[in-house]
């Protein structure tokens, strides 16, 4: 298990737009700094590197991150969730990527 000590600011190294999570398993976040969805509960850790940054949620207040999003310097992006599966077994799944801007 990954926790929020092993987070970009949080030293999680090199985390992009185009880093493959699928098997990174779950994430803790310890100590969310912001209430992502207004509803009075802190739930979110927003961190980076010199070339990304992310956005990671704990939309249920279970201690982990369930959704994450990505961005990079070069303006790709990325948006993931956490599956539980019935099987037991658990993954990142990407929801959502892309590129800002017009170019």
């Amino acid at each position: 298990m990954v926790t929020s000590g092993d987070l970009p600011g949080l030293n999680l190294p090199e985390l992009d737009a185009h880093s493959e999570l699928g098997a990174l398993g779950a994430v803790e976040l310890s100590h969310p700094t912001q209430d992502l969805d207004a509803d009075g509960l802190a739930d979110t850790v927003t961190t980076g590197t010199d070339h990304a940054m992310q956005v990671w949620t704990d939309l249920d207040h279970d201690g982990y991150a369930d959704h994450v999003t990505v961005v990079d310097s070069g303006g790709d992006y990325s948006a993931w969730e956490f599956h539980h599966h019935s099987d037991g077994t658990t993954e990142w799944v990407r929801m959502d990527g892309g590129h800002l801007g017009g170019s």
